[in-house]
């Protein structure tokens, strides 16, 4: 059988006849009894992929951060953070109550994964649904379910997605609900159209779910007003059917029941969660999250463009260009509706059973453009978690434009099996096949281990010291050692160490000053803010210990040496994690050093890694580190100088030396100190590095920047002749990352107008791409080889004076604010920031 154009024939017409019976029964036009087992078992097959690829990939082990929260929340039956999540919480204690094998973690990660291809089938079906409503042109075989399968596998694959669907997170249920209401809509609209009977029951279930959905989270109600219109537009006298509306109402009622374990929960007081929710505002406070939402929207009209900058920027990580172009061509067929347009020749099927299209069309284009407006202007810590309701509509219409593209090509030309067989394969191929090649390796969180190394590392460092001491923890940190303490019944002994939650009641420095006097503590990461209050941070395995000025002690983790010493500097210890590493590794170097009297020079080491001409130069800025001005005669400066191993680094044995310079001078200081041989295993296809503009801790590299001038006049980086401007202009810039290896943690973009005296004028600090994209968040987030582009407007000062300017770019820690060093095309570190070229102010 072949899809044709032209007129019907009279075999045609014989075919149509037979096939209306076999749509009447519920099937494609395309089945039969003799091909209907073999092509559902090859669908299924299909759709197995999905579970396996998310088994391999599953997170083992707790995750940082809110994961860890819902996972112990729901195993305690407390109550997380707004908004809450009651249906999530309660569904994740079912899930560990009845799964029965498998770490509580392992558990709550597997749901995610679970939910996840839930939602895959729902797409699936949607896809189906809408195709065997609308078989105009197309009589080949199973075109249907392999449009369907290609949707479902596009979205399964998609980046963002597969990040979701292998940790916990109530983000994947979030989308999952969208694609369940799209689900039990599409399938209202099919109704019975071989009967003329168009029932209900898919609107009674579709309105429980719109309620439950709530009960998640307040995202799911803006597709409302897409639901709404789609419902008047299907069936225009609904509004007087008060029967159904009134059922419709109790469905919806129902769902939302499920938000009273809210107020009856903090009524019992548990232990983990607010206990004000059994009042009204402690309870719209919280399922609303008001005091997160009163800045929305945070992004201007005079953004917009920027905005729609990032997005494409983010959608094309998740899918390639056809697929984009088959989710717009379903758009357009849909809203032309080609089963019921006067000037097309149909079956005899498709008029009796084909149901209106446009609706379809309003269902899902509002859906997007609804969602699309509040998630890009949200301010949040990961707006890619709230993307993943339209990426999924993405993927979703493009199953139904793989159906459309068919149909409208077999109208215009003869399109045989061997044609039709080609197209296909070619779309898979750049589709849900190319995704899985590109993602399996790079997504996997099967070896991820820093939530429990973590809570490990706390327990050995205090194991036997009674130091009464206090750990200070953000978020991040303190979740995994709350879920030892109520899932595990195991806490740190208070003799030893008690954690405590940094929060904005008591920031950091104001927690150092008020436990500081009574106890020994201890941070859970670099504070710079410590640091500049006069305080030393010791580096304590993942630990920094805060200490007092004058401290002559050594910790005993490190390996100590003869001391020696140039220009009255004495390294005494070091400490590395490993000697056995990798090429693009970012190793932490511990150093303990001393000096016996002030000194008005600024010295810093430089490690060297290897020997000779090839040997690799490490000289560090003092960003973040205490100048030795400010050192105490006789006090031991411990201090971690990171570097990062080049990609393209061979195997072999390195040897470490360090040395010291004098930047007041600019002179090498003749110490050569070596600390330990590296083993060092290179990579098999290294990243090429060597044309990028800037290449950041051998993690993040800036392969371009480019300013515009006008609406049509763009300029790259570095430029020779400076960039005109008066005050008050508006710079519009455009970076261009290119994600070299996982970051360690999240980083945030600065993008400053400098002087000649390095002094900043006017200055941007986001976390990547306008705050929606951060390169870690309790997992990494940027995954090799992606390439995004970051709009920014630079708004000059109105009194900035006459004269000549710069635009310097660069990243630091998101937390500890210490920047990201600049390596060369050898590994060589060249300083911490990126000069794109001169400004010139004109009167």
């Amino acid at each position: 059988m072949t899809i044709t154009g032209g007129q019907p024939t009279a075999e045609d017409d014989q075919q149509a006849t037979s096939e209306k019976q076999t749509a009447a029964e519920g099937h494609s036009l395309a089945s039969t009894s003799s091909t209907k087992f073999p092509l559902q078992r090859l669908f299924v097959l299909a759709l197995l992929i999905v579970p396996i690829l998310y088994g391999l990939t599953l997170a083992r082990t707790l995750v940082l951060g809110d994961p860890t929260e819902y996972t112990f929340v729901a195993n305690i039956l407390g109550i997380a953070h707004p908004p809450g999540y009651a249906f999530y919480t309660l569904l994740g204690k079912l899930f560990q109550t009845l799964v029965p094998f498998g770490e509580i973690p392992w558990r709550m990660h597997l749901l995610s994964a679970t939910i996840a291809t839930a939602a895959i089938l729902f797409v699936y079906g949607t896809v189906l649904t809408i195709c065997r409503q609308s078989p105009v042109k197309v009589t080949t075989k199973g075109i249907a379910q392999i449009a369907a399968i290609f949707a479902a596998l596009l979205v399964a694959t998609a980046t963002d997605w597969w990040q979701h669907a292998i940790h916990a997170n109530p983000h994947i249920v979030t989308a999952t609900f969208l694609a369940a209401n799209l689900f039990l809509l599409t399938k209202w609209w099919a109704g019975d159209k071989a009967s003329g009977n168009q029932s209900s029951k898919w609107l009674l279930v579709f309105s429980f779910s719109a309620g439950l959905g709530i009960t998640h989270h307040p995202l799911t109600v803006f597709s409302f007003l897409a639901y709404g219109l789609f419902i008047l537009l299907v069936r225009s006298n609904i509004w007087r059917e008060w029967r159904t509306l009134v059922k419709m109402l109790a469905s919806f009622l129902l769902g939302l029941l499920v938000w009273l374990y809210l107020p009856l929960r903090s009524a019992m007081e548990p232990v983990f969660g607010p206990n004000n929710l059994n009042t009204l505002n402690g309870f719209l406070d919280h399922v609303l999250a008001r005091g997160i939402s009163e800045g929305l929207p945070f992004f201007t009209l005079a953004d917009q463009l920027d905005r729609a900058t990032v997005f494409w920027s983010l959608l094309r990580l998740q899918y390639a260009l056809p697929v984009i172009f088959l989710a717009l061509v379903a758009l357009i067929w849909l809203a032309w509706d080609p089963a019921h347009h006067p000037s097309v020749e149909r079956s005899e099927v498709a008029r009796s059973y084909g149901a209106p299209l446009r609706p379809l069309a309003f269902l899902f284009g509002l859906s997007f453009l609804a969602n699309y407006l509040f998630v890009i202007n949200l301010q949040a810590q990961d707006v890619m978690a709230y993307l993943l309701g339209i990426f999924l509509l993405v993927g979703l219409l493009a199953g139904i434009g793989l159906w459309a593209l068919i149909d409208l090509l077999a109208r215009r030309i003869k399109f045989d099996k061997k044609a039709l067989a080609l197209l296909l394969g070619a779309l898979f191929l750049l589709g849900p096949i190319l995704q899985m090649v590109r993602n399996t390796n790079r997504i996997s969180l099967a070896g991820y281990q820093e939530g429990s190394e973590y809570v490990e590392s706390v327990f050995e460092l205090f194991a036997g010291q009674a130091e009464d001491a206090i750990l200070l923890n953000d978020w991040e940190h303190m979740t995994p050692l709350w879920y030892e303490r109520y899932v595990q019944s195991r806490w740190p002994d208070p003799e030893q160490v008690t954690p405590v939650l940094v929060a904005t009641e008591r920031p950091w420095l104001e927690s150092v000053f008020y436990y500081l006097p009574s106890y020994p503590v201890y941070l859970s990461g670099y504070r710079s803010e410590i640091v500049g209050a006069g305080f030393r941070l010791r580096p304590r395995g993942e630990l920094y210990q805060v200490v007092q000025p004058g401290d002559s002690s050594i910790p005993p983790e490190l390996t100590e040496i003869d001391p020696v010493s140039a220009a009255g500097i004495e390294i005494l210890a070091y400490q590395l994690p490993q000697e056995i590493v990798n090429a693009g590794d970012f190793i932490p170097l511990t150093m303990a050093m001393r000096t016996q009297e002030n000194t008005e020079d600024f010295l810093v080491p430089i490690v060297y890694l290897g020997e000779g001409d090839n040997r690799i130069r490490y000289e560090f800025t003092t960003d973040n580190h205490l100048t030795t001005p400010l050192w105490q005669p006789g006090e031991v400066i411990i201090e971690r100088f990171d570097f990062a191993l080049p990609h393209d680094i061979p195997t072999g044995t390195y040897p470490l030396f360090v040395e010291l310079r004098n930047l007041s001078s600019m002179e090498d200081i003749g110490l050569k100190l070596k600390l330990s041989d590296l083993e060092v295993q290179g990579q098999k296809r290294p990243v090429n590095t060597k044309g990028l503009l800037a290449n950041y801790r051998q993690q993040v590299g800036l392969a371009g920047a480019k300013v515009r001038e006008g609406l049509f006049n763009r300029r790259s980086a570095p430029w020779e002749e400076p960039i005109q401007a008066k005050p008050g202009d508006t710079i519009h810039l455009s970076l261009d990352w290119l994600s070299l290896a996982p970051a360690d943690e999240s980083y945030t973009v600065f993008v400053h107008l400098i002087d000649g005296a390095n002094r900043p004028l006017a200055a941007l600090d986001y976390t990547p791409l306008g705050g929606s994209t951060p390169t870690h968040l309790w997992i990494p987030k940027w995954l090799p080889g992606q390439q995004m582009k970051d709009p920014y407007r630079l708004e000059l000062p109105e009194d900035i004076q006459p004269g000549r300017y710069f635009i310097e770019v660069g990243l630091y820690e998101m937390t500890g604010k210490r920047r990201l060093h600049i390596s060369d095309g050898e590994g060589n570190l060249i300083g911490d920031r990126y000069i794109l070229g001169a400004i010139e102010i004109q009167e």
